[in-house]
C-alpha cells in the first residue's frame, strides 16, 4: 500500500479581482503565508514540505487554482488528505437565485461571469469537483469578507455558507466558514490577522491541543466557534474532522526528520516598510492605470480635453476630474473630463484655491471636502510666479483617496509622463517617484519595478553613431570606430536618458541589469550590422558602462556571454566609463585600497583576462577627471561636449593632449591614449583646425553628415572633402 499524502492549497489575496470598488484587504495574503508557517512548523507542523502549496497574490488565479486542484481530486487515495484555505472576499452574483458564490481570485472579472459563470472559483465547484472527487479526507477553512453589490448581501452570504454545510454530508468532508456581516470587521489590526485566520493560528499553535498535545480539525473548529465571533462561523465535523490532527502529531516533522535534515536555520524578514499596508492599493491603481482596456480613456474624446486627466479619472473610478490653474483666489479649468461642473463644484474650488495660495508647495496633495459625500482630491503638477497648475479629481473612489501622499506622488507622475504614448515607461515613472519619495519599497512593489524595468531596457533598439578620423586629406578622413548608443525607436535622435537614468534611483541590482541587457543588445546589434556593412575588417565598437557594473561578475559574465555568441573578437569591444559615475565604495561597502588603486586593479584584471578595453566618457563633468586620467589603465579618453564652450577650452583640451601623451613620452608605450572630442557641430566655438593642431585627431558629431543608425555607414566623398577642408583651415 502506497504511503498516504497530506496536501495542503493556500490561497490569500488582498487585491479583489479587478472591481475597484471591492476594498483591498490588508492581512489575507500574509494570512495564507501564516497558515503555512504552522504547517510546515519544524516542531509541531503535520505537513512535508514540497505538499503544501500557495496561491497569493496576483498568483491567485482561479483557472490555475481549479486545474491544480481538479488534478489532486484525481490521483488521491482514501488515505490522503486535503486542505483547502481561501482568505479574501467572496462574491455572491446578483444575477443567480442559487446559494452560491465565489472566492474572488486576483483575476475575477464580475462583469463576465453573468455570460461566463465558470469563469471563476465557485464553491459549488469546490464541492462537486473537488472535495466530493476527492478519494480521501477533505477539509475547507474560509476566512472571507462578503463583495456583495446589493442590500441583501449579508443575509445571502450567510445564506450561501450555511446551505453549503447543509450539503456536506460525506463524513470525509469538514469546513469551517466565516463570512463576518461587514467586511471591515474580517480584519483585526490588533492581531495582524484577519479574525478567523487568528483564532484557527492560536488554535493549532497550541490552544485546542488535547492532553497529548494533539489538535485535530475538529478542535480547532470548536475552539474557534468559541470565541465569540459575530455571527458565530459555520462549522461542520463529521468523524474524519475528529481524528485528522493538523498540529503536534505523536511523531512531530522535526522527530521524523532529526537524523536527516540540519536543525532549522530560521527565518529572516525586513522591517516593516511604511508602503506595505498601501501595496495591493498601490498595485490595483497600476492596474487600473496601465493595464485595464481603457483605451477611451486614454484618448480625449474632445479636442479641448487631455487624455491624461480621463485616465486618471477612469483609474480612480472617479465622477470627473481636470487640471485647474489657481492664482490668488481665481481658478480657472484647463482641461477637463465630462461631468466637470464648474459652477457646481465652485465651492470646493475657492477652498482649493485659499490652499493653494497659503501653501503652495507644502504637500504633494490635499483633500477638499464640501457637505456630507463630496470630496475632492488635488494635487499640485506645476508652479510659475503666483500660479498653481492643480490635477484636480472630483468623489475618487474612497478606497483609492484613503492611499493619501501616494496617491497624490503617483499622479502626479502620470501626468509628467505619457502614458498613452509610453506605458511602460510612464509606468515605471510612477514607481520610481514612490521609490524617490518614500525610500525603499516593499518587496512586491520592488520586484514590480525589476520586471518592468527590464521590459523597458529590453524594450530598446541600438544605433551607431561614427567617430571620424581627422586627417588633412579627404581620403584620410575616416571612421574610425562606433559608440554604440540606446534608444526608444530608431526615429529618436537623443538618448532615452529619463529611462537610462532611473536604475541609479534603484541601486547596483538595476544598473547592473541594464548594462548587461544594453551591452548584450549592443554587441548582437552590432554583429548583424557589420555582417552587411561591406566593410574590410570589422571597425572597433565601444559601449557605455557604470562603475559599479564592472564591479559585477554578472555583468562580466554577460559580456564574455554576448561575445562568445556574436563572434566578435573582444578587442572589438572598449567599455565607456562615464565621469558621472563616482569611483567610490557604497555606505558600509569597504574597498581593500584607495579607491582609485583598487578600481585601477580591477580594470588592468579584466583587460588581462577579457582582453577588451576601457575608456573614461564625458571627461569634463563629474568626478575627478584628471586621476581618472592619469591612474587608470585606459586606450581612449573623449571630451565631453561641454569644453568646447568654456572660455579656455583650447587649454583644456591641450592639457587632456598632454596627459594622453604622457605614457608615452616616458617610454612606458608606444602608442598614446586616443582622445576623442563629443558633441561636436558646426555651432562650436573651437574649430576642427584647432583640435587638429592640438594633436587630437578623433571627433564624434553630427558635423559629419552621417547620424545615428542602426546600419553601418561610410562616410560620403563630399563630407570628407568638407572635412578635410576644415581641418586644414579654409572654411
Amino acid at each position: 500500500m502506497a504511503p498516504s499524502r497530506r496536501w495542503a492549497v493556500l490561497i490569500g489575496v488582498n487585491q479583489c479581482g479587478r472591481d475597484v470598488q471591492l476594498p483591498p484587504l490588508r492581512y489575507a495574503e500574509s494570512d495564507a503565508l501564516a497558515v503555512k508557517d504552522v504547517l510546515l512548523d519544524q516542531d509541531i507542523g503535520t505537513f512535508d514540505d514540497g505538499d503544501v502549496t500557495m496561491f497569493v497574490g496576483p498568483d491567485a488565479t482561479w483557472r490555475q487554482i481549479k486545474v491544480f486542484l481538479r488534478e489532486l481530486a484525481l490521483q488521491a487515495a482514501p488515505s490522503d488528505v486535503l486542505f483547502v484555505y481561501f482568505a479574501g472576499h467572496t462574491l455572491v452574483p446578483q444575477w443567480s437565485d442559487l446559494p452560491d458564490a465565489y472566492l474572488v481570485t486576483a483575476d475575477l472579472e464580475p462583469e463576465v461571469l453573468a455570460r461566463e459563470p465558470d469563469n471563476g472559483l465557485r464553491m459549488s465547484f469546490l464541492k462537486r469537483d473537488i472535495f466530493d472527487a476527492f478519494a480521501g479526507a477533505s477539509f475547507l477553512v474560509l476566512d472571507c469578507c462578503h463583495a456583495g453589490v446589493y442590500a441583501d448581501a449579508d443575509r445571502r452570504n450567510t445564506k450561501v455558507l450555511q446551505s453549503y454545510a447543509e450539503t456536506v454530508d460525506r463524513p470525509r468532508h469538514n469546513a469551517l466558514l466565516a463570512c463576518p456581516s461587514e467586511s471591515v470587521t474580517r480584519e483585526s489590526a490588533e492581531h495582524g490577522h484577519g479574525t478567523l485566520t487568528h483564532h484557527v493560528l492560536r488554535a493549532l499553535r497550541g490552544g485546542a491541543g488535547d492532553d497529548a498535545g494533539r489538535v485535530s480539525f475538529a478542535q480547532m473548529a470548536t475552539f474557534v466557534a468559541e470565541q465569540g465571533m459575530d455571527p458565530p462561523p459555520v462549522h461542520t465535523a463529521h468523524v474524519y474532522g475528529a481524528t485528522t490532527v493538523f498540529a503536534q502529531r505523536p511523531m512531530s516533522r522535526h522527530e521524523r526528520q532529526a537524523l536527516s535534515s540540519p536543525a532549522n536555520p530560521g527565518t529572516t524578514r525586513p522591517c516593516l516598510n511604511p508602503l506595505e499596508d498601501q501595496t495591493s492599493s498601490i498595485r490595483q491603481l497600476m492596474d487600473r492605470m496601465f493595464r485595464t482596456d481603457s483605451r477611451s480613456a486614454r484618448h480625449p474624446q474632445q479636442g479641448e480635453h487631455d487624455g491624461r486627466v480621463e485616465l486618471i479619472r477612469h483609474a480612480l473610478d472617479a465622477e470627473s476630474a481636470a487640471v485647474v490653474e489657481f492664482a490668488g483666489s481665481s481658478f480657472r479649468p484647463v482641461n477637463w473630463t465630462a461631468r466637470f461642473d464648474k459652477d457646481a463644484l465652485s465651492p470646493m474650488l475657492e477652498l482649493a484655491a485659499v490652499d493653494a495660495a497659503k501653501h503652495p508647495r507644502a504637500t504633494p496633495g490635499y483633500v477638499v471636502s464640501h457637505g456630507i459625500n463630496r470630496r475632492m482630491l488635488c494635487v499640485p503638477v506645476s508652479f510659475e510666479g503666483g500660479r498653481t497648475l492643480a490635477l484636480t479629481v472630483v468623489d475618487p473612489a474612497l478606497t483609492q483617496l484613503d492611499m493619501g501622499e501616494p496617491l497624490a506622488v503617483m499622479l502626479r507622475a502620470v501626468w509628467e509622463s505619457d502614458p498613452a504614448a509610453d506605458p511602460i515607461q510612464s509606468e515605471m515613472a510612477v514607481l520610481t517617484a514612490l521609490r524617490t519619495s518614500f525610500g525603499r519599497l516593499p518587496l512586491k512593489l520592488y520586484e514590480d519595478a525589476f520586471s518592468l524595468y527590464q521590459q523597458l531596457i529590453g524594450s530598446m533598439i541600438m544605433v551607431f553613431q561614427p567617430v571620424v578620423e581627422l586627417d588633412k586629406r579627404p581620403a584620410g578622413v575616416s571612421v574610425h570606430n562606433f559608440e554604440a548608443l540606446a534608444r526608444r525607436n530608431d526615429s529618436e535622435l537623443r538618448a532615452p536618458w529619463s529611462a537610462l537614468r532611473m536604475a541609479h534611483d534603484w541601486g547596483d541590482r538595476f544598473v547592473v541589469e541594464r548594462d548587461a541587457i544594453l551591452v548584450a543588445k549592443a554587441l548582437h546589434s552590432y554583429a548583424e550590422a557589420d555582417a552587411t556593412s561591406g566593410w574590410q575588417g570589422t571597425k572597433p565598437l565601444s559601449v557605455n558602462v557604470a562603475v559599479r557594473s564592472l564591479l559585477s561578475d554578472a555583468y562580466l559574465g554577460q559580456v564574455n556571454k554576448a561575445l562568445a555568441e556574436t563572434g566578435l573578437h573582444p578587442r572589438t569591444l572598449t567599455l565607456e566609463i562615464s565621469e558621472q559615475d563616482p569611483i567610490t565604495p557604497d555606505p558600509g561597502e569597504r574597498w581593500p585600497q584607495e579607491p582609485l588603486v583598487y578600481f585601477h586593479n580591477r580594470l588592468t584584471t579584466l583587460a588581462r583576462e577579457l582582453r577588451i578595453s576601457f575608456a573614461v566618457d564625458d571627461f569634463g563633468v563629474g568626478y575627478a577627471s584628471l586621476a581618472r586620467m592619469a591612474e587608470l589603465p585606459l586606450t581612449q579618453i573623449k571630451v565631453d561636449r561641454a569644453i568646447l564652450h568654456h572660455p579656455m577650452a583650447l587649454e583644456e583640451l591641450a592639457l587632456v593632449a598632454g596627459i594622453a601623451r604622457y605614457a608615452t613620452d616616458q617610454g612606458h608605450t608606444g602608442q598614446p591614449r586616443t582622445v576623442i572630442v563629443e558633441g561636436f557641430d558646426d555651432d562650436a566655438p573651437v574649430s576642427l583646425h584647432e583640435i587638429f593642431r592640438l594633436g587630437i585627431h578623433h571627433v564624434q558629431g553630427y558635423f559629419s553628415g552621417s547620424v545615428a543608425s542602426t546600419t553601418l555607414r561610410e562616410l560620403e566623398p563630399s563630407a570628407q572633402e568638407r572635412i578635410a577642408s576644415l581641418v586644414r583651415g579654409e572654411q
